[in-house]
């Protein structure tokens, strides 16, 4: 996946500095830990500076810049005027649609207060979705009460929004208006950073994720980013005692500040939402941080349209927390038509790569014109070199779960285990199995495992669980889970009127279709198909009119 972060006018610009510059520093201390893993994050994400005043991209690195309109503007800017913008962005429309071409997903960050970042974020945006891409606006909305903008400027950025709505087009919203505060005035530059900083933070949790589409289904980014409606992006963070978990109550605080960004437009129940989860926590603090999202997200009589997609970053350079990408319920809508990479081309292309490198070229990492140092081997990590064609000598993993995260980041060590599965003394449970099969980067996993593994953990898993047999809405009809196929399981999955204890069950059983095939089907244990029927939420509702 490669993602391209791209500001425009001085705004924006200014907002993705403070993202590069979280990044940049996020590059560094992963490169004294995995310089494979950092260099592979270093390819992945894309920044460029797009505006009409060629001054004000002084400070960035001229490879970096994108100066469009230089007939229309001369390169002095758009002088205020959003539609001299749009022109400028039409005479230089072929240079922005070859720098988007590359890119999957393609992040536009844009102010309402001037003219170029007002003028080009919709058309821009609309370039992204034609060509399908996976776009995320970010849109600043000047203050008129507090006077940042005269009435025509602030009436305009309105139109903005309405004009991503008509489009079908999701995007962040933030409001300046919520920076400012009579009973706690700070000056405009510190207003403008504390404001800067949640966009900043959260989109550097989201861009581990997007970088890696092993932990998220990018058909399931394909349905929250569908229709129209605002998205909310929070970052928390979380910072417990070194070798400790982290309290109950730095849980709680945690999840009510990726909650509540109030900067951020956003009016309607929550619907498909992305939580990125950064650190090495236990189960038990996962399960307390998505918990603690899900009560605030369902809170109320109306707000049982929750649906949070969980990505986890367990290499994530500190400071950990939690992102939250929060989309309004807008309706079902159908999955946007994204050009996602081909894995197997991604997979050959990684591996060239590879093996092309020049035996010296790890000596340093170029980012923007700095290198940063190659990490000097301590005692724990060195290795002796293997000899040609020996396979490295697996070191034992405590748990399953391990040797999974091992698998997924792409240790050698658990990637030869994986693909043994005949000497492994890995004690293994059901219960663990069940917990990775719901898990989106265990798909990605999977892939690694031998015949054998695959065979033992399916036989675990259908040893340990018999399925209630519950019957179900698909279509018009009513069907029992058993005589349904894979591919109805997957939409029954995703049924918001579906009860959430025959969600789980179903989702279960589409994971071991995705995983194992629809023969698993067959040997998986059913109720008794007399037992009651579950009464789904929408009977329950009609139930009073049914007498």
């Amino acid at each position: 996946m490669t993602i391209l972060v791209l500001s425009l006018g001085g705004g924006g610009g200014n907002i993705l500095r403070s993202v590069k510059a979280l990044f940049r520093h996020d590059l560094a201390a992963v490169q004294q830990t995995d310089a494979e893993y950092a260099e592979r994050l270093r390819r992945s994400v894309t920044t460029r500076f797009l505006d009409t005043n060629e001054f004000s991209t002084s400070d960035v690195p001229v490879e970096e810049r994108v100066i469009i309109g230089a007939t229309t503007t001369r390169r002095l800017g758009s002088r205020h005027d959003p539609e001299v913008a749009r022109r400028a962005l039409e005479e230089s429309k072929a240079e922005v649609e070859a720098l988007l071409e590359p890119h999957q997903v393609v992040i536009l960050i844009g102010t309402g207060g001037k003219g170029t970042g007002a003028g080009t974020i919709l058309p821009i945006a609309q370039l992204a979705r034609q060509a399908r891409k996976l776009v995320i606006p970010i849109f600043v909305r000047p203050s008129f009460e507090w006077h940042e903008v005269e009435k025509r400027r602030y009436d305009h950025a309105l139109t903005i929004s309405q004009q991503f709505d008509a489009a079908g087009i999701r995007l962040i919203e933030i409001l300046n208006d919520r920076g400012y505060s009579s009973a706690d005035p700070q000056p405009q530059t510190r207003v403008w950073e504390r404001m800067n900083r949640p966009i900043a933070r959260g989109l550097r949790g989201l861009l581990y994720v997007l970088s890696d589409l092993s932990q998220v289904d990018p058909s399931d980014l394909s349905m929250l980013f569908a229709g129209a409606g605002r998205l909310r992006i929070g970052f928390a963070e979380i910072d417990p005692p070194d070798g400790g978990e982290p309290t109950e109550e730095q849980v709680e605080k945690a999840v009510n500040v990726c909650w509540s960004n109030p900067y951020s437009l956003f009016s309607k129940p929550v619907g498909t939402s992305l939580v990125c989860i950064q650190g090495q926590w236990s189960n038990v603090v996962d399960g307390r941080l998505k918990g603690g999202l899900a009560a605030l997200a369902t809170a109320g009589a109306g707000n049982a349209t929750y649906n949070p997609l969980h990505a986890f970053a367990p290499d994530a350079p500190k400071p950990w927390g939690i992102t939250g990408l929060f989309a309004e319920y807008t309706g079902n809508h159908p999955p946007l038509e994204i050009a996602w990479p081909d894995v197997r081309a991604f997979r050959q292309s990684s591996a060239m790569s590879s093996a092309a490198r020049p035996a010296g070229a790890g000596v340093g990492t170029e980012v923007d014109g700095d290198v940063l140092p190659t990490p000097v081997a301590t005692a724990e990590h060195r290795q002796r070199p293997s000899p040609p064609g020996e396979v490295p000598v697996p070191r034992s993993f405590s748990t399953l779960w391990e040797l999974a995260l091992a698998v997924n980041r792409g240790d050698k060590a658990g990637r030869a285990i994986a693909a043994d599965g005949a000497t492994c003394d890995i004690p293994i449970e059901a219960t663990e199995v069940r917990k990775l099969v719901g898990t989106v980067w265990f798909r990605s996993v999977f892939q690694y495992l031998s015949q054998r593994w695959r065979d033992r953990l399916l036989d675990l898993l259908l040893d340990d669980i018999t399925i209630r047999n519950h019957l179900v809405g698909e279509g018009r009809r009513a069907v029992r889970l058993s005589r349904l196929s894979g591919e109805e399981l997957k939409h029954v999955a995703i049924d918001l009127l579906v009860p959430e204890d025959v969600r789980t069950d179903v989702q279960l059983l589409a994971a071991i279709t995705q995983l194992w095939g629809g023969e698993a089907l067959g040997r998986i244990r059913f109720d008794p198909e007399d037992q009651p029927a579950t009464t789904s939420r929408l009977d329950a509702l009609l139930q009073p009119f049914r007498h």
